[in-house]
Parts: structure tokens; C-alpha cells; sequence
């Protein structure tokens, strides 16, 4: 073989060998990868969790934190989105954006069990109503802009979704859960938030046995 034929040889192999690193590494950080989710129940034509622990304003990109911190105050843990956010680890350098890994690695290292599921609007209330915890959401517009929310109540009368959105400053629910509402058809459009694995998806929390 020419000197030649084995430089090019050598240049391909550590080409190939860069590659397999470069997909193990996106693998590692992407998992776990969420598991469709075909949970159905007879459910309630209305739904409210009968939480009050207090809503807070985050900052720029730090939704996956504040979302967390308010499900753990759900289960009476004393925690800060903003603390929260700083702990949570797996953010994308630069933005700062959370991905799903890094919300459910923090969950779980708090001694809870998650659960990354992708479903439709029915599976998504089943587990709300069943495991009786808000349940996060992921919604966005493709590689623009992601957003986490939580999940604590519906009607199914009025086609709406009750949220924990820590993007809005005030509390726009007033008597009902959560401080924003969304319809059923605008929720969609943006829960098909343009992520070829992670559209459709929720995370749901529980206390370890």
C-alpha cells in the first residue's frame, strides 16, 4: 500500500472514530429518551390539584428550574427556582436551556421517581389525575425557543389546561390552579414544539417507595 493510500486510510479511520465518539456523546446527553405512554383512564370532566405553593417569576431560559422547584414544593420541599436552576445540571452552554436529562437527573438525585413519557392530551391527563402530582411539559417552537410549564388542572367543558407558567408575571387564574391558562388547541400547537424525539413529552414525579 502507497504512502499515500495508508494516509488517507489513517485520515478516515479517525474520521469514523470521531463520528462514533461525537453520536455516543449526543446519545448519553440526549438520554433517557422518552417512552410512549399509552395510559388511559375514565377521567373527570374537571380536574384541579389543591396546591397553593406560591409562584415565582424566573429569569432568561431558567424555566426548567423554576418548574422543578415549584413541583417540589408540591410535596412540601422548601426550594427556589432560582436555586434549583443553579443546581440542575445538563444545560446547554451559552443559552442555558435545560435539557429533559438534566430535570429528571435532579429529580431523581432529590430521592424522586420520574417517569419521561410522550403521549396525547388524554395520557397526559390520566397521569395528572392518577398519580395526583403536577406533571411537566415541555412546548416550543423548534431550535427558537423551548419552554417547561407544569400541569395542575384541566376542563374538559371548556377545552382548557390549567399551568404553573414561571414566564408570566402575574397570576392570571385567579380562583383557579396555577397562574395561566391555556386552550386545548393552543397548548398543541405548541406542545408539537418542532424536537424530532422530545415533542409531546412530560415528566411525571413521585415520591421513591
Amino acid at each position: 500500500m502507497s504512502a499515500i493510500k495508508k494516509k488517507a486510510k489513517t485520515k478516515w479511520i479517525l474520521i469514523a472514530g470521531c463520528l462514533g465518539i461525537f453520536i455516543v456523546c449526543a446519545l448519553y446527553l440526549l438520554s433517557p429518551f422518552p417512552v410512549k405512554d399509552v395510559n388511559s383512564i375514565s377521567l373527570p370532566d374537571k380536574f384541579d390539584l389543591p396546591i397553593n405553593t406560591g409562584f415565582e417569576r424566573q429569569g432568561k431560559n431558567q424555566c426548567a428550574g423554576f418548574s422543578t422547584a415549584f413541583v417540589l414544593r408540591s410535596f412540601d420541599q422548601k426550594a427556589k427556582g432560582i436555586d434549583v436552576y443553579t443546581g440542575i445540571p445538563y444545560k446547554i452552554p451559552i443559552s442555558g436551556y435545560v435539557l429533559p436529562k438534566g430535570v429528571v437527573t435532579y429529580l431523581q438525585a432529590q430521592g424522586f421517581t420520574t417517569n419521561l413519557l410522550r403521549g396525547d392530551l388524554g395520557s397526559l391527563k390520566s397521569r395528572l389525575v392518577q398519580g395526583g402530582n403536577p406533571v411537566i411539559v415541555l412546548i416550543g417552537n423548534g431550535l427558537l425557543w423551548q419552554h417547561y410549564m407544569t400541569l395542575v388542572g384541566y376542563d374538559n367543558e371548556k377545552h382548557e389546561l390549567h399551568f404553573f407558567d414561571s414566564g408570566r408575571d402575574t397570576d392570571e387564574n385567579a380562583e383557579l390552579p396555577g397562574n395561566r391558562t391555556m386552550t386545548e388547541e393552543y397548548f398543541s400547537g405548541w406542545w408539537n414544539n418542532g424536537l424530532p424525539i422530545f415533542n409531546h413529552i412530560y415528566i411525571t414525579v413521585e415520591e421513591a417507595d
